[in-house]
């Protein structure tokens, strides 16, 4: 008797885990998966073109595609020495020289989107313009170079991603006369803000009225804040006194 109670209990233990698996698998078959979360997607490698690859006007590519960036210290035109700066830079200049058919260049600023707008294509446009005088520095004629910020207005990757932020953060070089004809029939001067570049005589120039001028002068330091109603000193003998009022009138 005890031993078919003692089976009777078993097969009914294991009756009951098989009913408790089956359950679990059954609502685990049930459950949905968790949705991925989204993830904005960042533009690919840029094709290196150059000096890797030569290039030729035939193609129908403005944009001259250089390795590395070129870096500026924050919120200013100032070109980082450090880094990949130089690197680009001379690459850059290679290629100027290396093409003579080429008789306009675009150097064009990009920024991302944090800030003022119309203080970022400034700013653009001012460290392209940075780009155009180290080139004309090192002996580039300015008249092939034309400066051009367009600002937070093309961006490359994501503006909500740190990595997004720092691909539109970039300097472009796109070829805009052959010849001095329009190169595929666009407009060098159109499309962004546009700068004239100096030549280096204008700017040694401008530097020395600069320094002749001296610092400009410092506003005067208030020691109080004027307000408009201070009472003001009256010279003895300018208020008439009206007898029939007491007051002077």
């Amino acid at each position: 008797m005890n031993r078919n109670l003692a089976r009777l209990v078993r097969s009914s233990l294991v009756s009951s885990l098989a009913l408790a698996a089956l359950l679990t698998v059954g609502c685990s078959s049930n459950r949905l998966d968790p949705l991925p979360v989204p993830k904005a997607e960042l533009n690919g490698n840029l094709p290196k073109w150059y000096p890797e690859k030569p290039w030729t006007a035939k193609e129908g590519q403005s944009q001259i595609y250089i390795q590395g960036k070129i870096v500026f210290d924050t919120g200013s035109a100032t070109i980082h020495k450090y880094g990949e700066s130089e690197k680009v830079l001379k690459t850059l200049l290679q290629f100027v020289n290396d093409h003579p058919e080429v008789t306009r260049f675009r150097i064009e600023g990009h920024t991302d989107d944090r800030g003022d707008e119309q203080k970022n294509q400034e700013l653009s446009a001012q460290r392209a313009l940075s780009v155009c005088n180290w080139l004309v520095d090192n002996g580039v004629n300015h008249l092939r170079l034309l400066a051009v910020g367009f600002g937070q207005s093309k961006p490359l990757g994501p503006n909500e991603l740190a990595e997004g932020r720092a691909e539109n953060r970039r300097t472009e070089f796109h070829v805009a006369e052959i010849d001095g004809k329009p190169y595929l029939g666009k407009d060098p001067t159109a499309g962004g803000l546009v700068l004239d570049v100096p030549s280096l005589e204008e700017r040694k120039r401008e530097e020395e009225e600069r320094k002749k001028r001296g610092p400009a002068a410092a506003p005067p330091t208030l020691k109080w804040k004027p307000t408009g109603n201070e009472v003001k000193k009256v010279p003895g003998g300018q208020i008439e006194i009206d007898p029939t009022q007491g007051k002077p009138k």
